[in-house]
């Protein structure tokens, strides 16, 4: 295991890398696993994988890229503790990409896109329709507030025809 550009990588552990590709964390290449840093923070407290860190040091790591982090691992980890595959954009932290309750990855594709923002945040909501109009996603916003409670709003684009 080592850390490679933001991402940890797991390699010479076919087991374990076939259990993380199965619950559809990170990207597989050439029999290695590799993890960005909120999906490792995620696998780490839960015991699947020893990154040699603590959780919170992985997400605190993340945060030098993306000052939502702590509040993306709280929507991350809500939806993989509810069934959800939640997969992380390359390179695009904008949105998460949720997969619909028993599906693997491959198998289908991304059914909605969730995009996380601080509680009193306004979303540019026409942008983020568009875009996910663009990615055929259903388009949800994740609203945490100070005390760390989230409430998912769906958003969608009504015709009056």
């Amino acid at each position: 295991m080592g850390k490679l550009e933001g991402e940890f990588f797991i390699e010479d552990e076919p087991g374990l890398v076939e259990k993380l590709e199965l619950l559809g964390a990170g990207i597989s290449e050439g029999g290695k696993q590799k993890l960005p840093l909120l999906e490792a923070a995620y696998f780490e407290e839960k015991g699947a994988i020893c990154t040699g860190k603590k959780a919170e040091e992985l997400i605190e790591l993340a945060k030098e890229k993306d000052v939502l982090a702590k509040e993306r691992f709280a929507v991350l980890k809500e939806l993989r503790d509810s069934g959800y595959i939640v997969r992380i954009g390359k390179g695009d932290l904008e949105f998460l990409r949720v997969y619909k309750k028993g599906i693997r990855v491959g198998e289908d594709r991304t059914e909605s896109i969730v995009k996380v923002l601080k509680e009193g945040e306004k979303p540019d909501l026409l942008s983020d329709l568009v875009k996910a109009a663009r990615m055929r996603k259903n388009l949800y916003y994740a609203f945490i507030s100070d005390e760390w409670k989230i409430v998912f709003v769906k958003a969608y684009r009504a015709n009056f025809e």
